[in-house]
């Protein structure tokens, strides 16, 4: 098989009272369409992959300056389809995005240095659909969630950064919506009610540390009405 290499884009231009390399493209056409590119700024590769019918094929890489890959990015006629990866410029993994036509579809996952999980989405067809997750830098999760057409929808859990957990909410369709509760730094329930419209309504209760009863009255439209019930310490009701 015969290869015809091309040299297109050769510039200098003044940069700062000296010359700057520009980069120059390299074209190698090969039979039924296809033509390997690859981006060059001197002896450094920036970028190259493959191409069909002037549509980018298979998998494209760009290159940091140490010549470690950036971005691997998979492709079919021309639009996004499989698996990008973005690295550090140490080599580390810091994204991993499914993609159908140019789209998100399916996982999509960020990396601290240091390869711990940062986040974890799920798309379909570009909208954020199912379950969303983040965590925090030494590694326990911070959020567990559902999405539905790119808002919250369904019930919510956060956690600190020991793991316990810091508050449960109910969504629909990005609004509050549902029971909701509050955790103190021993795992007890401090606040809980309900949600109707992103405002509190209903009887809600608050609580002491050690999980008695401290408040108990009616929310209406987000405020307190009526009759609000208070206990000590101990118990003993206050008014």
């Amino acid at each position: 098989m015969k290869y015809s290499f091309f040299f297109i884009a050769g510039l200098l231009c003044l940069a700062t009272s000296s010359f700057a390399q520009m980069p120059d493209t390299l074209r190698r056409r090969d039979p039924g369409g296809w033509e390997f590119i690859q981006v060059r700024r001197g002896n450094l590769v920036m970028s190259e992959g493959k191409t069909h019918q002037g549509l980018r094929e298979g998998v494209w890489t760009e290159f940091w300056e140490n010549m470690l890959p950036h971005t691997l990015t998979s492709f079919t006629k021309g639009k996004k389809n499989g698996t990008y990866v973005e690295l550090r410029r140490t080599g580390q993994v810091e994204k991993l995005i499914s993609y159908t036509s140019d789209l998100p579809d399916g996982p999509s996952r960020t990396y601290f240095p240091g390869a711990n999980m940062a986040e974890e989405t799920y798309y379909s067809k570009g909208v954020r659909s199912g379950w969303y997750t983040r965590w925090y830098l030494n590694g326990p999760m911070q959020e567990h969630s559902n999405y539905n057409h790119n808002v919250h929808d369904g019930k919510s859990t956060f956690y600190r950064e020991n793991g316990q957990k810091l508050a449960e909410y109910t969504y629909d369709r990005g609004k509050l919506e549902g029971d909701a509760a509050t955790y103190g730094d021993n795992g007890n329930v401090t606040e809980s009610g309900f949600y109707s419209n992103d405002q509190k309504t209903g009887i809600w209760k608050e609580f002491y540390p050690d999980g008695k009863l401290k408040s108990e009255g009616m929310y209406q439209l987000g405020e307190k009405k009526g009759k609000w019930k208070q206990w000590d310490e101990k118990g003993n009701e206050l008014r």
